[in-house]
Parts: C-alpha cells; sequence; structure tokens
C-alpha cells in the first residue's frame, strides 16, 4: 500500500515523510483523510491516464491538477488565457507552453517577472517530468502521466 501525496497525486512508500515526486510534506496531510479525498475526487476527472498535468504547488489554487489537452496553451493574467493565474506579479500574455513529441516546452512572452524552470530564469526550455515551472508567484509542477517516478 502506498501513501499519496495530496499535492501531486503521487503514490509513495508507506511511512515516507516527504513527497518522492514534488516535496511536499505527507505526515501533515495523512490526519486530513477528508481532505484528501475531497481534493481527489475534484481532480479525478481533469486529466486523461496518458498526457500531461500541471499541479499548482503555490498561489491561490494550490493542490489544482491543469490537464495539458492542447498543443499550445497560453499563461497568463489576462481572462481570456488557457491558464488563468490572477495576481499582479502574473503578466498578462505570460507564457505559452507547446507541445511536441517529446512532451511540453515552456516559453516566456518577455514577462516583467520572467519564468523560471526548477529555479532557473529561462526564455524558453523543455519541461522534464517533475519540473518545476514558477509563473510569479506561482509554483506549478510538471509531471507526465505514465511515466516511470
Amino acid at each position: 500500500m502506498a501513501a499519496s501525496c495530496p499535492n501531486c497525486g503521487y503514490d509513495n512508500p508507506l511511512g515516507a515523510n516527504f513527497c518522492s515526486s514534488c516535496g511536499d510534506q505527507l505526515r501533515a496531510a495523512a490526519d486530513s483523510e477528508t481532505e484528501r479525498i475531497t481534493i481527489t475526487e475534484l481532480d479525478a476527472p481533469v486529466a486523461p491516464p496518458q498526457g500531461a498535468v500541471l499541479v499548482v504547488r503555490t498561489g491561490s489554487k494550490r493542490g489544482s491538477r491543469i490537464a495539458l489537452d492542447a498543443d499550445q496553451i497560453s499563461i497568463g493574467r489576462q481572462e481570456d488565457s488557457d491558464i488563468f493565474l490572477d495576481d499582479i506579479t502574473v503578466s498578462r500574455n505570460h507564457a505559452t507552453l507547446r507541445r511536441s513529441a517529446s512532451g511540453f516546452s515552456v516559453q516566456d512572452h518577455g514577462s516583467l517577472n520572467g519564468t523560471y524552470v526548477n529555479k532557473k530564469l529561462v526564455e524558453g526550455s523543455e519541461l522534464v517530468d517533475g519540473d518545476e515551472l514558477q509563473i510569479g508567484k506561482f509554483k506549478l509542477v510538471y509531471l507526465e502521466l505514465g511515466a516511470e517516478r
């Protein structure tokens, strides 16, 4: 049996204190069974078994999963963005995610606060399973569904 992470859903070995995938603390969440079930039920239909998701690690929608189900996905503070991040630290047209044969890449659009992958400022970067994407104050973990962890 495994301990499912309430932040990213990764199944960790029993007795683990922190998630092997996203680093979130597991012990405190284990005491809150109801909250974990609620988040899982809300997020379960969002992502297909194969593909990729972004899990919001910090920001106003912490714990939410965003299915990456299009070839091009806009991210920004503009309300018609595919991924709408409502915070002043996010530019209106901040970045774009693009699907390729190997997965997704991110491209910054000259945003004021920049786009970071694993705490490094990037103009563009291929994303790898487990990468942390930071846009403004939002930290999003990129997960490839079906990937070995």
